[in-house]
């Protein structure tokens, strides 16, 4: 005999999560950085950027870096990251090529456009001396920092024993990643940066605090 009562419903069955989700939103966060190296992997089949050599394995920002500002403070160059670097090394002194370097590196980050504020160019001085004070106008926005010639030169790839030259790049999370050679084509660089920056569009950038 029924009683006429009807069953209670059984609750819903939850599915388990895909993990398919959680990779999802993994990937789209770093989607941005993927981008910009597939730019040189894979749309290069040859593995070598279009212009410029990969600093092979990548190096990060040394924790003993013992930099200095201009008035003596200590200066750590990750507080950087979220960035890209553009850096060159030469002593105080700083000839024709310093300011060509110099001058390069405004040229470029101007010419990025909208995109400019997310470059910050460095030149680390290699020694104790006082700075050329006809390149202090030229260089304005140029971070310069004092190092140690021993420390830079564990860092920072180069040849002959001469740090001066070689401009390098340092990506948004503080690896140092590329090397362009001593009297580069600027218009390379130029269009290589642009290309960077480009896939790395939706990173969020910092803001840098004045330090001269």
């Amino acid at each position: 005999m029924t009683s006429g009562l009807t069953p209670p419903a059984q609750p819903p069955v939850r599915k388990p999560r895909s993990m398919w989700t959680l990779w999802l939103l993994l990937g789209m966060s770093a989607a941005p950085i993927v981008a910009a190296f597939v730019l040189f992997y894979v749309v290069h089949p040859s593995g070598k950027p279009p212009y410029g050599s990969l600093v092979e394995p990548q190096r990060p920002i040394p924790l003993d870096l013992s930099l200095k500002t201009l008035d003596g403070k200590s200066y750590d160059l990750r507080r950087l990251e979220g960035y890209w670097l553009m850096v060159m090394a030469a002593p105080a002194a700083c000839d024709k090529q310093c300011q060509q370097s110099l001058f390069y590196m405004r040229q470029i980050r101007i010419a990025q456009g909208d995109n400019r504020d997310q470059i910050v160019r460095v030149w680390l001085v290699t020694d104790d001396a006082p700075i050329n004070p006809g390149v202090l106008e030229p260089a304005e926005g140029t971070l310069i920092l004092r190092g140690q010639p021993g420390q830079l030169a564990a860092w920072l790839p180069h040849e002959g024993g001469q740090l001066q030259g070689p401009t390098w790049l340092v990506d948004p999370f503080g690896h140092l990643m590329m090397q362009f050679p001593p009297n580069p084509d600027p218009t390379k660089m130029r269009r290589v940066l642009a290309k960077l920056l480009y896939n790395n569009a939706g990173i969020k950038f910092k803001h840098v605090e004045p330090v001269q």
